[in-house]
């Protein structure tokens, strides 16, 4: 499979430059995903639960990511709301897959933390990638 990808790199300027895109755009996702998980923790935690106010971080987060895949990596334009939820669907599996690896790597491997959940980042940026490609942008990009 990492054969298939770097022959696909390797041939389609395209597809290297909208994974370029794509980490690009990550990276800022992320840092406004911390920063926005911890500014609704501070704002919020005198008047809502934490699983409340992460439910809503995820909202907020998801939002924004979403938007700027649409626009800046996969160039989309219509099909708002079926991406929209497509989006959550790719994230979810992603979630499911991180917190089974975590299980996995920390409670049966002995890996520490710090170590497993980075290499489950590298794991879920690929699964992320390969999701809002295949499935949560395809219609709009390919159809």
């Amino acid at each position: 499979m990492l054969a298939k990808v770097v022959t696909a790199l390797r041939a389609d300027p395209e597809t290297r430059n909208k994974m370029l895109r794509y980490l690009i755009v990550g990276g800022a996702n992320t840092a406004f995903g911390y920063f926005a998980n911890v500014g609704l923790y501070y704002a919020l935690r005198q008047h809502l639960h934490i699983v409340v106010i992460g439910a809503l971080a995820n909202v907020v987060c998801i939002t924004e990511a979403f938007i700027t895949y649409k626009l800046f990596v996969f160039s989309t334009r219509n099909g708002w709301l079926r991406e929209y939820l497509r989006c959550y669907v790719v994230y979810g599996g992603s979630a499911i897959i991180g917190i089974a690896g975590l299980w996995l790597l920390v409670n049966i491997l002995g890996i520490p933390f710090w170590l497993a959940q980075g290499m489950l980042m590298v794991v879920s940026v690929a699964i992320s990638y390969a999701g809002h490609d295949r499935f949560t942008f395809r219609k709009a990009q390919r159809g």
